[in-house]
């Protein structure tokens, strides 16, 4: 009698654990596609920290050759070219990892409503624009929204502090020493 119970409780902790193995349905999100560009196509650049223009002028960034000018500076002024460089492969290279939360009320709490990039092609279209939050929980991807979705994603690139860099770690160290 004392082995037909242990032999039950046995049998129901193997059905308890092979119940528990199998995956629960409808967990799986369906991620995104982010908007696909070449770097080629990147002539525009636009950075606003906390929807204010990161310089002080409304400037935007147009690709010379193979420089980055500011657009509506007094002097021809340059960005570093590694610092948009990365950026851009960053950004043309980021994979959506997860879907955070859909709520717009969420947002702040993200930060995806303060940080914005938009690049632009040579006509002026837009190729992408997409809000960086802070940094994710693990700290080796980024929260972000694209401007046109009530999404909050986690990519896997850490973006937020490339974006928020101050308006002289931008520039081209070697355009200013030539003053």
């Amino acid at each position: 009698m004392k082995n037909l119970g242990i032999g039950f409780v046995v049998i129901v902790m193997l059905v308890l654990f092979a119940l528990g193995q199998r995956a629960p349905k409808d967990t799986a999100q369906v991620l995104p596609n982010l908007p696909s560009f070449a770097l080629a196509e990147v002539a525009g650049l636009v950075i606003q920290i906390k929807g204010q223009p990161l310089f002080e002028t409304k400037k935007v960034a147009k690709k010379e050759g193979d420089q980055w000018l500011l657009v509506d500076s007094e002097t021809p002024t340059y960005l570093n070219i590694l610092a948009v460089d990365q950026l851009l492969h960053d950004l043309q290279t980021m994979k959506v990892k997860r879907v955070v939360v859909r709520k717009t009320e969420l947002f702040q709490r993200f930060a995806v409503d303060e940080n914005e990039v938009m690049l632009k092609d040579k006509q002026g279209n837009v190729l992408l624009d997409v809000f960086v939050g802070k940094p994710a929980t693990d700290l080796v991807s980024t929260y972000i929204r694209l401007a046109d979705d009530k999404r909050v994603l986690t990519v896997d690139k850490i973006l937020t502090w490339q974006v928020k860099r101050t308006p002289d770690a931008w520039l081209d160290k070697k355009e200013d020493s030539a003053e």
